[in-house]
């Protein structure tokens, strides 16, 4: 009865495991800010966001200069303002920028998710006001009278709200139950070393609970990308802009997240050999019986 209790509960762990890992990943990657802006951080050497942001940017300047400041300005402020938002991109400090817009987009996106009442009416945007400033600072170079101009605000839409909104109830539901499902892996193997007979099973079931870990990997790891090509479909980005690049590195961390836990295969194959190691056996002789 042990046996079979045994091998049922590391089944049921082995069911457990995709769905585990993919629950921390999902509580690693994409709820936690700062996990999720580490994530996202090496895109600021991406050519599409430092194209877009660029482009944005010196619009955004060329813009505002032309609003407030409607006479008097060089007929090359256009490609000023380009070469200007080129070099903002290129500079060392567009990587900071780049984590603080993130957080940014971050809490907005949760706001989303979390809250079936939230508006759902605008965009996501980046905060682009900050790029906007540092190439005002460069035209300044050049004799414009920036000082002129109030601060100026510009937000970059990434995706529209109703979009994300749409995924609120899926992630609701999600959301609750990935955060337990590692804990409910821990208990089932915590299981089958309760009642496995003897520490050899005990070994034993552990190793292939651990085998169950990997085999889980590899099914997310089969997985990772049509669900990447899918949330891109959703989303229906042209040219691979703001929302597909940040979508696509996101969702593509899933797969290297979880080869990580293929490390459990070589693990689980050692405790089935150690399982399998032969007893020892008695070589002392056996005393002759004395005969009196």
């Amino acid at each position: 009865m042990r046996t079979f209790t045994a091998t049922v509960t590391v089944l049921l762990a082995t069911l457990v495991a995709p769905f585990a890992i993919a629950g921390s990943w999902l509580t690693a990657r994409v709820d936690d800010r700062g996990e999720y802006v580490d994530t996202v951080a090496g895109l600021a050497h991406d050519p599409t966001v430092r194209r877009v942001l660029a482009d944005a940017a010196a619009d955004g300047a060329v813009r505002a200069l032309q609003e407030h400041i409607p006479v008097g300005l060089p007929e090359a402020v256009r490609e000023w303002a380009d070469k200007a938002a080129t070099m903002v991109v290129e500079s060392p400090e567009f990587p900071a920028f780049w984590r603080d817009a993130n957080a940014d987009v971050h809490d907005q996106v949760l706001a989303v998710l979390q809250d079936p009442d939230a508006p759902a009416d605008g965009s996501i945007t980046v905060d682009a006001g900050p790029l906007v400033h540092l190439v005002l600072g460069r035209l300044e170079d050049r004799g414009i009278p920036v000082g002129l101009l109030p601060d100026v605000a510009l937000r970059v839409p990434v995706v529209k709200e109703s979009k994300v909104a749409g995924s609120g109830p899926a992630y609701r539901a999600v959301d609750g139950v990935s955060r337990l499902l590692p804990f409910v892996w821990l208990g089932l193997a915590a299981l089958v070393l309760i009642v496995a007979r003897g520490w050899r099973a005990e070994v034993r079931a552990l190793g292939f609970a651990l085998l169950g870990v990997a085999l889980g990997a590899v099914g997310l790891l089969l997985v990772a990308d049509p669900l990447a090509a899918a949330a891109l479909d959703r989303v229906a980005v042209e040219r691979r802009e703001l929302a597909g690049v940040l979508l696509d590195t996101v969702i593509g961390s899933l797969e290297p997240y979880a080869r990580g836990f293929l490390v459990a295969a070589p693990v689980g194959l050692a405790l089935l050999l150690v399982s399998l190691w032969p007893r020892r056996r008695d070589e002392s002789p056996v005393p002759e019986p004395e005969y009196h």
